[in-house]
């Protein structure tokens, strides 16, 4: 009895259990009968085993055939995963995984798995884009994106998408103003403060998702038209122009002449969060193999 087992033994095995007819067999295999029962009885030595209970008209399955036959099945099958994984790993090789991120939040933020990705598939380059999220859903939406990292509260309709990160916001304001000097503002301490806050048009879910939350607790802000970039926006805060309400995560990001206050909160917190998006039918490992590193990640935090 050995355990030197070989696919085909299995294959030849699975056939003519279903077929239970050494001749029928042959003829799915594509073979002669000799060679079929020839390895047929190999296997049977091999396993010390009777698997087959012949007659004149064809065979049965003993007990051990019954018992071996299910398992033969779904090794077959584990088989044939193997080889469309391996052959669809070497498809990837070489290839550019595109992801893009959100630019609200600092990248601190964003789950960076390019090294792990990297080392699983060193020949494949990623490449990343920050944009506003709702550009990055049309990327994703037409192919120009593999994956992307949005803000929540973005129409993602089409699209999978999955939280990962949640926090709250923050109000960032002078160091030289008088409300620096407290450790938490109130949103009454902000309602005749000059406040930026980014156009309806750059991301119209997030905006109304705060706007329902102002509304809610019965907030006016005293709005003034947010820059794209936040380096600018910190620069003009610490200038004295306004202050912003922003993601914690941004609080990673030091300038001089601005501080940072959490919000006491109000009919629960004001939020903001970050989701990863990609196309329900894109198959690529690549996809798959980023997916579970982010999943793996995002827990981790």
């Amino acid at each position: 009895m050995t355990d030197a087992i070989d696919l085909r033994q299995f294959r030849y095995f699975v056939t003519l259990c279903e077929t239970l007819n050494f001749g029928r067999a042959a003829e799915r295999l594509f073979i002669s009968q000799p060679p079929l029962s020839r390895q047929i009885r190999q296997l049977e030595e091999q396993l010390g085993v009777t698997l087959f209970l012949r007659t004149r008209t064809g065979v049965t399955l003993t007990a051990a055939g019954s018992a071996l036959l299910p398992l033969a099945r779904r090794t077959l099958g584990q088989a044939q995963q193997a080889i469309a994984a391996a052959r669809a790993a070497g498809d990837a090789q070489g290839q550019t995984f595109r992801v893009g991120y959100t630019t609200v939040f600092d990248r601190s933020a964003i789950p960076d798995v390019t090294a792990q990705l990297a080392l699983q598939y060193p020949d494949c380059q990623v490449s990343l884009k920050g944009k506003h999220s709702i550009s990055l859903v049309r990327e994703v939406k037409n192919g120009a994106l593999d994956a992307a990292f949005v803000g929540l509260h973005t129409d993602t309709r089409g699209l999978a998408c999955e939280t990962l990160v949640e926090q709250p916001m923050v109000a960032a304001l002078p160091a030289s103003h008088p409300l620096a000097r407290k450790r938490r503002l109130s949103f009454e301490d902000m309602r005749e403060q000059p406040l930026f806050r980014f156009e309806r048009r750059l991301n119209p879910g997030f905006h109304d998702h705060c706007q329902a939350y102002f509304d809610r607790i019965g907030f006016t802000p005293n709005s003034l038209p947010e820059p794209d970039d936040h380096h600018i926006l910190l620069g003009l805060i610490a200038e004295g122009q306004g202050m912003a309400l922003l993601p914690a995560s941004l609080q990673q990001v030091r300038r001089q002449g601005v501080v940072f206050r959490p919000l006491k909160p109000l009919h629960g917190p004001l939020t903001a969060g970050i989701a990863v998006v990609y196309a329900p039918d894109n198959a690529s490992p690549l996809l798959a193999a980023f997916l579970t590193l982010v999943r793996a990640r995002a827990a981790q935090s």
